[in-house]
């Protein structure tokens, strides 16, 4: 045994400390998706910027924290998976639906929600085509280049997108949109009820989503594929969402919007 594991078995108090600090961290990081600099987190917390170091890297090498850099401190990928373990409920229910859809339209279903700038792909059903995109559960995505991304933000007043996104998105693609497009096309989801994407996040790949509204919260059902199919049949793909979205009212408590 350690001499740090002996003096915390020792004093229980001095444990419970340890605890506490490392919580207040991660609740200061919360609602900064683009980090905090040691500095800053021991200003916010009232802590030494020592004891931040430690407290930090303790975190880090357990991935519940991510150092981007010199100056950057983030929630880690450990944590955005222990977060996705509260979504079961959610996923249970609208899994038989997204096979559904897949059966009916060929392309993979997707079930996303949003964590900051992020997209948390909590489930997906694979296309059974040759030509398909397959993407991981428990991957993440960039909010602002998905068409699932786009119609969670869509639900946000312009003013907290902003502040959220910060006034220059990073292109992932040739076509990703800068800030002042990206606005353009929420305000289009809004009138419409669903979003598309097209070569925005990755290149070759196309994807159209709808809001899922349910007492847990927002998601996203989004179908993707290769782009030019998904192109060619926009229509029907928006037509099946629309109707697994209105099928589904009836399962979650919340309904959907």
């Amino acid at each position: 045994m350690s001499s740090h594991d002996s003096d915390s078995s020792a004093n229980p108090v001095s444990g419970i400390q340890v605890i506490s600090r490392a919580a207040a961290i991660l609740r200061c990081l919360e609602s900064e998706p683009e980090g905090l600099s040691l500095g800053a987190i021991a200003k916010r917390i009232d802590l030494p910027r020592s004891t931040v170091q430690r407290l930090v890297d303790a975190l880090a090498h357990e991935q519940l924290l991510k150092v981007q850099g010199a100056g950057g401190v983030c929630l880690g990928p450990a944590l955005m998976r222990l977060a996705s373990h509260s979504h079961v409920d959610i996923i249970h229910q609208v899994r038989p639906y997204m096979e559904a859809l897949t059966d009916k339209t060929g392309e993979t279903c997707v079930l996303v929600n949003r964590n900051g700038t992020q997209l948390m792909l909590l489930h997906s059903v694979v296309s059974p085509q040759a030509l398909r995109v397959a993407p991981s559960s428990g991957s993440f995505l960039s909010v602002y280049g998905t068409s699932g991304g786009k119609v969670l933000l869509s639900r946000m007043d312009d003013a907290d997108i902003v502040k959220l996104l910060g006034p220059v998105l990073e292109p992932l693609t040739p076509q990703t949109p800068n800030l002042a497009r990206l606005l353009e096309q929420l305000k289009e989801v809004r009138e419409q009820g669903y979003a598309c994407d097209s070569n925005e996040h990755m290149m070759g790949v196309g994807a159209i989503a709808v809001a899922l509204q349910t007492s847990q919260g927002q998601y996203a059902l989004a179908l993707v594929g290769p782009v030019w199919r998904v192109e060619e049949t926009r229509e029907s793909l928006r037509q099946a969402l629309f109707g697994t979205r209105d099928a589904l009212a009836e399962v979650l408590s919340a309904g959907l919007r």
